[in-house]
């Protein structure tokens, strides 16, 4: 990383982000320089990771500092850019722009709103939030990854009720991050352990809500091996309607919902 994206910073929407101020964000973007995760290719020039997002929409992820780009991912992009918002934008028009999806206030906005939805006016707030330092959200991070490596040993040592409550501290650390990325995950390993414990039917609604979120962020394969983990779970405890709900969700994931109800229709003449 370069010593110039390491000074960007942008406060002020960390701020909003956090505070869930929806005006505050549009107005603050448009002032923003985010970080875009990129490589180098053959040739030495730099290309723009697009990821695809729900129903094979674009999806491209923006980062408002470092340490939100780094927390992202164990095995962050070997480069990065800086652009404007509505650069940004513009590399996927119909597509989505996920802000942070590792936190802090991760959030998601469609492409084209976030160039309808720049201002010049900025409203000044007086709140602050240590979550503002990347330093006070490491030390957040850490101990999250504490709650969820122990909670882990747990479950591979056969206590998964023990390990459901070991890994609650962690999801309330992602949720205080607005971490929405890890959040999914460990609330994803939380379903699959009750499923195995017995309690389907309060593992179902938890795992989809968490696939559902992982798709949002554009990881679309772990959505998809999330949802049909739980319809295959369902589908072993009996519950029928619930296994083809989530087996309906994986189709509208992967191919939308115009495709998975043509398909179903089909499905549904051969019964």
């Amino acid at each position: 990383m370069s010593a110039t994206l390491e000074t960007v910073t942008n406060a002020g929407l960390v701020r909003a982000l956090i505070n869930a101020e929806a005006d505050e964000v549009q107005a603050r973007l448009a002032e923003a320089t985010l970080l875009v995760p990129a490589a180098r290719n053959r040739d030495g020039e730099t290309v723009i990771h697009i990821r695809r997002g729900v129903a094979g929409r674009q999806l491209i992820c923006a980062f408002t500092d470092l340490e939100a780009l780094q927390a992202w991912d164990r095995n962050p992009a070997q480069t990065a850019v800086g652009l404007d918002a509505s650069s940004v934008a513009s590399l996927v028009a119909d597509g989505f722009i996920a802000l942070n999806p590792a936190g802090p206030g991760a959030l998601v906005l469609d492409g084209p709103a976030v160039v309808a939805g720049q201002s010049d006016t900025i409203a000044q707030r007086a709140e602050t939030s240590q979550l503002a330092d990347p330093a006070h959200r490491t030390q957040l991070r850490r101990h999250a990854n504490q709650f969820h490596e122990l909670a882990r040993r747990t479950a591979e040592a056969g206590d998964l009720g023990a390990a459901c409550e070991q890994l609650q501290p962690a999801i309330g650390l992602c949720d205080e991050l607005g971490d929405r990325l890890h959040g999914a995950a460990a609330a994803i390993e939380l379903a699959s352990w009750r499923a195995r414990s017995g309690s389907t039917r309060l593992a179902l609604s938890g795992w989809r809500e968490a696939a559902m979120t992982m798709a949002a962020l554009g990881e679309i394969d772990l959505a998809l091996d999330a949802l049909l983990d739980a319809a295959q779970a369902a589908a072993r405890a009996g519950l029928a309607a619930d296994a083809e709900a989530l087996s309906i969700a994986a189709l509208d994931v992967a191919a939308g919902s115009d495709f998975s109800e043509r398909l179903i229709g089909v499905w549904r003449s051969l019964s």
